[in-house]
């Protein structure tokens, strides 16, 4: 694949580094799930994880486009 010359450097270096922040929220809400006892917060937890994981999906393409 051709390098993608419309990220720079320290462009990539920041999406890479939210995808370390939302790798470990998504773990960090998937984990609290099971320890929580109410109803609503275990739904909150399970829609934080979910849209944790969607934007881990978006940030791993733009880092494969950035290839």
């Amino acid at each position: 694949m051709a390098k993608n010359n419309n990220y720079a450097q320290h462009e990539i270096l920041e999406v890479h580094e939210l995808l370390t922040v939302k790798s470990a929220c998504a773990a960090k809400s998937s984990l609290m799930q099971g320890l929580a006892t109410d109803s609503r917060l275990k739904e909150l937890l399970e829609e934080d994880a979910k849209v944790a994981q969607e934007a881990i999906e978006e940030l791993k393409g733009i880092l494969e486009e950035a290839k």
